[in-house]
């Protein structure tokens, strides 16, 4: 099986359990993730450029105002 398949049956697993709310703050935590990781600084890591950074930002503003309006 595909590490991306994995990924998607353990994020569906995870998302069963939850109501509407609990979805809207889990998409939060993995846009913070995935947005914290493609603008770190850490050493060896291809960083993304301010484009790419400014748009998962618009998605992670998204994604809180989802959350919030859950």
């Amino acid at each position: 099986m595909a590490l991306d398949t994995m990924l998607a049956a353990d994020i569906e697993q995870q998302l069963k359990p939850l109501d509407a709310a609990g979805r809207a703050r889990f998409l939060v935590d993995l846009v913070e993730v995935v947005h914290n990781y493609a603008t770190s600084e850490a050493v060896g890591e291809a960083q993304a450029g301010s484009a790419e950074g400014d748009g998962l930002a618009h998605v992670l503003e998204a994604a809180r105002r989802h959350a919030d309006a859950t």
